[in-house]
């Protein structure tokens, strides 16, 4: 909790407003979140994107921790290239994605290195329009933002549609939950947001908890938040982030990942409102 209140007291103190970032047309372009780790955002964000590419739909995963990525070691590739190399401007954003399955590709983050972290304003803003830029190639994007408030907030920065907010029904997980939506909400008031509740025993767990989040929002920030649905416990799913070949079929996967991938069609029904 003290983590959290430092947290929300930096965002007050030095706001962050994005500016809307050129391209990306109509590109559905989600971004998955959470207030803590250990909800299985990471897990949810391939799941979305891998649902989405065995569905016919051509789909960009974005790593959003920008000095802990690892989504490629997730999914077994190795980038040779990050988006601080898009700087340069002799290198295009597609320079640095992956193919990682058919109609699936990643733009991988730096890991282990502060390097954009570091970056100013200016070449932040300029990175970010450049990734953004690229969204109009694909019919979806997935991004993966890391754990917590910030990354968040700069994750939806790249022409973000919708976040999706992934928690569970544990008090502490819901709190961290809600003040994700407050942050954003404080910066990008019109983003719809959709709720996610995982490692659910029983449906009516998911149902409590999102009843929950929605009354406080309703309450303190005045918004509407969606429930985009639950997804059951699932032991098997810890084998998943050994195992990129089973992670990358959700159909025929685990009881979670036929969870996700339902929830994953539900995601690109639903209208794209950019951030402003």
């Amino acid at each position: 909790m003290n983590d959290q209140a430092a947290a929300l007291r930096e965002a007050r103190r030095d706001p962050i407003r994005f500016p809307l970032p050129a391209g990306g047309g109509d590109t559905p372009a989600v971004v998955v979140g959470s207030g803590k780790g250990g909800v299985g955002k990471s897990i949810a964000a391939v799941s979305f994107a891998a649902s989405l590419a065995e569905a016919g739909h051509r789909v960009l995963l974005v790593d959003g921790d920008q000095n802990l990525g690892n989504l490629h070691v997730l999914l077994g590739v190795r980038p040779t290239l990050t988006p601080e190399a898009l700087l340069h401007e002799s290198l295009a954003p597609s320079d640095i994605v992956l193919p990682v399955a058919e109609r699936l590709f990643l733009m991988p983050a730096d890991s282990g290195t502060d390097a954009v972290q570091r970056l100013g304003p200016t070449d932040r803003a300029r990175l970010q329009r450049r990734v953004s830029g690229i969204y109009a190639d694909y019919d979806a994007v997935i991004v993966d933002a890391a754990a917590g408030l910030d990354s968040a907030l700069r994750c939806v920065a790249l022409h973000a549609t919708r976040l999706v907010v992934m928690t569970m029904p544990e008090a502490t997980a819901l709190t961290d939950a809600y003040a994700l939506i407050k942050v954003v909400h404080g910066q990008l008031p019109r983003l719809p947001v959709d709720i996610v509740v995982n490692r659910l025993h029983e449906p009516r767990e998911g149902e409590v908890a999102f009843d929950k989040l929605r009354a406080a929002a309703a309450r303190f920030l005045g918004r509407p938040i969606d429930y985009l649905g639950g997804v059951p416990e699932d032991r098997e799913m810890r084998a998943l982030a050994a195992d990129p070949v089973r992670l990358l079929r959700p159909s025929q996967g685990t009881a979670a990942q036929r969870a996700f991938a339902g929830l994953a069609t539900q995601l690109m029904s639903r209208p794209a409102t950019p951030a402003s």
